[in-house]
């Protein structure tokens, strides 16, 4: 596990009854040689691979439910059409993100955070989705006001008493009081946000911690080279270099992991750390934990493949229907007969208490 050093000023806040956050299940910077299993049988699964349809896997207005339809699959209301969230939200999508938390719990052993928390009493779970992440933590935290605001509201209505989920676009103005928040959880929001560093750190009080997780968009090799373009000209670097663009054209970038820490430090958050852990496409590696990791991770990214591509495509490249199922069947067969991996990003920084 690589460790950042602290940003920001030299003093150091002291803390008591941290709660401390497990270990990464597998560290792995840039470059990072995943053994591989020789006895993976590559051609077992096939026909359980998908090109975007899944097969595993207070009062609201009425505008809020106002749901837009393309191509089959079911988006936010046009209430936020500002909001260039790239992914659907029916039940499909729904039970992509559970499955994604389930991977996150993995990597961090069965922990809902990396941050070195101590009873926070106010957290705000941004992009909430499903809302399973804020329920988690609610259990666990009986002590703390949860909220969870995401721009659809999927959320189940049963929850825990400290527990609430709002419809909201964290682009617009919040309304939460200024320093409200002891800490704010942020996963899987790369692209949704063009200008993030007015978005880290609102309402994050001081001695409060903000914190993303994400898995990043560049793609390497098992032996730690990266799958680059035009020097590489495989489907998937193709297409990983098209969505790449296609998100800077829509000023919503996609790559944010590596940039994150840089980010942090540059708004002010002091004892920032870094860390960075194998995120693999498959059930090729040797290691058990990866492997499974890996098996997660291929269906993940298959099951999402389609309505990503079409919505950054069309919106950026006037890509026909046609285009985008050609470019995701390759796409997928690559993923799935290649030794790929991704790395998955855990960054945090503390708010300073004289901020």
């Amino acid at each position: 596990m690589s460790q950042s050093p602290t940003a920001g000023p030299s003093t150091e806040i002291k803390l008591t009854g941290v709660q401390e956050a497990p270990q990464l299940l597998v560290s792995g910077g840039a470059g990072t040689n995943v053994e591989i299993d020789d006895e993976l049988d590559t051609d077992a699964g096939e026909s359980g691979i998908s090109t975007g349809e899944s097969t595993a896997t207070t009062s609201i207005s009425s505008s809020i439910f106002d749901y837009t339809y393309s191509n089959g699959r079911r988006y936010h209301s046009d209430r936020f059409r500002k909001a260039h969230y790239f992914l659907p939200n029916d039940e499909t999508e729904q039970d992509r993100l559970d499955l994604y938390h389930h991977m996150f719990l993995m990597f961090l052993g069965g922990g809902l955070h990396a941050a070195p928390l101590t009873k926070p009493q106010r957290v705000l779970d941004a992009g909430t989705g499903t809302g399973i992440w804020a329920i988690d933590f609610a259990d666990e935290n009986p002590q703390a006001e949860v909220i969870g605001p995401d721009i659809s509201p999927i959320q189940p209505g049963w929850v825990p008493q400290n527990c609430r989920f709002e419809v909201d676009d964290l682009e617009e103005p919040w309304t939460y009081k200024s320093d409200y928040f002891d800490y704010i959880h942020m996963r899987s929001m790369s692209g949704s946000f063009s200008n993030w560093e007015a978005v880290m750190g609102r309402t994050t009080a001081p001695g409060g911690y903000f914190e993303f997780q994400d898995y990043g968009v560049e793609l390497f090799r098992s032996d730690g080279t990266k799958l680059d373009y035009p020097a590489e000209d495989s489907p998937t670097a193709i297409w990983l270099h098209g969505i790449v663009k296609a998100s800077e054209k829509l000023n919503r970038p996609l790559v944010m992991g590596k940039r994150m820490k840089g980010l942090m430090e540059k708004v002010g958050f002091i004892n920032v750390k870094e860390d960075v852990a194998i995120w693999p496409v498959g059930d090729w590696p040797k290691d058990k934990r990866l492997k499974e990791i890996g098996r997660w991770g291929l269906v993940g990214i298959t099951d999402s493949l389609h309505p990503f591509t079409l919505m950054l495509m069309q919106r950026t490249e006037n890509w026909s229907e046609q285009q985008v199922e050609e470019t995701c069947k390759s796409v997928a067969e690559d993923l799935r007969k290649g030794k790929y991996y991704f790395q998955a990003w855990f960054v945090y920084g503390q708010k300073p208490l004289d901020a």
